[in-house]
């Protein structure tokens, strides 16, 4: 019976995605997706990854700005704070993964110590050089368990994708840089805008310092 839901709800979600991959690609909606391409790229070359503290950071805000994207195309969604979900589109749960280096691992779901770990969610992946992506648990695809995460490999995905284009949106997803000058730390952006808000008198001079 829980299979059977399983299935039922992999399926609503892969006639979903077919409908926001149809309305992304219309002209009608470009200046949108133009907006959510700047918006991203900016995201990513100013809060690189490469800083461990922003990957949580930038994987919440492209979450919003994912968000905000759709419900400009007309879809009911909503931000989600759940373990496993993170947006709600027109009643349908996803999670939202991201590469923005290309290769590697995906991780799918932190895990603690011994502990087994289990896909269940229908998934859009935002990778680098490819698109927005949908995937889910069934579709024969392979993950394994590391020390502390079970993951999907990137090349796994790929073949996927590149065999069926039907789950691949062609949006611009941006490519981390390797040498970043200067990257942003969503913590110092926080603490700064938080003396501006108080009207800081004596801390707010010293923050530039540090």
């Amino acid at each position: 019976m829980v299979e059977e839901i399983n299935n039922n709800s992999f399926k609503k979600a892969r006639v979903l995605f077919k409908e926001i991959k149809e309305k992304i690609e219309t002209e009608k909606y470009k200046p949108n997706v133009l907006e959510f391409e700047k918006a991203i790229q900016k995201l990513v070359e100013e809060y690189n990854t490469a800083n461990w503290e922003n990957r949580f950071v930038v994987g919440g805000a492209l979450e919003i700005l994912f968000c905000v994207l759709l419900k400009s195309l007309g879809f009911r969604c909503k931000w989600l704070k759940e373990a496993r979900y993170d947006i709600d589109v027109n009643e349908i749960k996803f999670s939202l993964k991201s590469n923005f280096v290309g290769g590697g691992d995906i991780r799918l779901i932190n895990i603690l110590g011994g502990e087994r770990a289990i896909w269940e969610e229908p998934t859009l992946f935002f990778i680098s050089g490819v698109g927005i992506c949908y995937a889910d648990p069934q579709m024969n695809l392979k993950t394994k368990h590391t020390s502390d995460a079970l993951v999907i490999s990137m090349k796994e995905l790929k073949k996927l994708f590149e065999n069926y284009k039907e789950w691949v949106i062609l949006l611009s997803i941006p490519r981390k840089s390797k040498n970043s000058k200067e990257i942003r730390t969503a913590s110092y952006d926080v603490a700064k805008s938080i003396l501006e808000e108080i009207n800081s008198e004596y801390l707010k001079r010293y923050i530039n310092e540090i």
